[in-house]
């Protein structure tokens, strides 16, 4: 396997601000992908997390965005919905979008005081990240398969980067936890994807 190297791409710049797209890729690897869409400033602390979770594991990748603007306008420049984040509009997810992952996370913020797992993949493994996160940080932690923030959509890059329909893992959490508690939130999932409990293992 090669050693994984780190790729920018300018998206769009305004007169205050700027928008890239980042890949930490080794061309091969199709077992981990760690992404956050909404990194930067536009969702604080999920790009670190990341690239964090990527880099502490032995065969994982990493795709994310990020937002940076004088204003504090970031999230209405950019912040789209994961359900329109697409391969045409984003060069280097386009690198990777037919790879078919193992395993594919994507770390997300959340307004309010509590941890919302969700995404595509099967529910006893939402339950199973849930109950791991729970015991790892301060807010409630909750598996869902609908709602809003659920992540559900096939649409969902998220559950379309994922190998065949067995979709992704969405993760939206609160400041407090993206801030203080980072570094519980990638030891609990870097335990869980080593350990091959939940994610490698379908229920």
């Amino acid at each position: 396997m090669s050693r994984p190297t780190i790729t920018t791409q300018p998206l769009e710049r305004t007169d205050t601000g700027h928008y890239s797209e980042f890949l930490y890729d080794d061309g091969s690897n199709d077992e981990v992908l760690v992404c956050a869409a909404h990194g930067g400033r536009v969702e604080p602390g999920t790009a670190e997390q990341a690239l964090e979770l990527a880099t502490r594991l032995s065969d994982a990748s990493c795709w994310a965005c990020l937002g940076y603007h004088e204003d504090g306008e970031e999230f209405d420049l950019w912040h789209p919905p994961s359900s329109a984040i697409g391969p045409d509009e984003y060069p280097l997810l386009e690198t990777i979008a037919d790879r078919g992952f193992e395993t594919v996370i994507s770390l997300h913020g959340l307004a309010g005081d509590r941890v919302v797992v969700g995404g595509g993949i099967d529910l006893a493994v939402k339950r199973c990240v849930s109950d791991r996160l729970d015991a790892a940080v301060t807010p409630p932690v909750e598996a869902v398969s609908d709602g809003p923030y659920a992540g559900a959509s096939p649409n969902n890059f998220v559950n379309w980067l994922a190998r065949g329909d067995r979709g992704g893992l969405q993760l939206e959490q609160s400041l407090v936890v993206r801030e203080d508690e980072r570094d519980r939130v990638v030891a609990a999932l870097e335990a869980l994807i080593e350990d091959g409990d939940g994610f490698r293992r379908s229920s």
